[in-house]
């Protein structure tokens, strides 16, 4: 059981990368919708992300029971979840709004500006998700505010 929690936490793997851990994790949830949204439609996209959510935050506990660290860099289903929530309202690609959503979600998960930093000193799982949570709501706002913009 702890290897597949293993690979579901570290994305299969990819966590364990040594450069760019995170930023691999948001690609590979890009990666992940436009794959979703090319084959299938945006509603195969929705139950991954809520399938990988519930999940989480349990898979997240019990790996850190096994860890020293607080946030081990490997863990990178956050990053996947944080990333995939501006994606959610990105129903067709244009690669401008993709760029912007993957720009934006890694400049806040990457300075912690608050409360990003308050969630991360959170314990457990609820510390590791939240803070990229956050990061992908304000992520959310930037391509909101730019779809608005383009509107008027």
């Amino acid at each position: 059981m702890n290897t597949v929690i293993k690979y579901f936490v570290s994305l299969f793997g990819i966590g364990f990368i040594p450069i760019a851990p995170g930023t691999l994790g948001s690609i590979f949830a890009i990666f992940v919708w436009y794959l979703s949204i090319k084959t299938l439609n945006i509603y195969f996209f929705y139950l991954v992300f809520v399938l990988i959510f519930l999940i989480a935050f349990k898979a997240v506990d019990i790996y850190l029971k096994n860890k020293r660290k607080e946030d081990p860099s490997e863990v990178i289903i956050d990053e996947f979840i944080g990333q995939s929530i501006p994606l959610l309202f990105l129903i067709d690609y244009n690669l401008y709004e993709v760029l912007l959503v993957f720009c934006s979600f890694r400049f806040f998960d990457i300075t912690k500006i608050y409360p990003i930093d308050w969630a991360e000193k959170m314990s457990g799982a609820k510390g590791v998700i939240i803070d990229d949570i956050i990061a992908g709501i304000y992520s959310l706002v930037i391509i909101m505010f730019y779809k608005i913009i383009l509107s008027i």
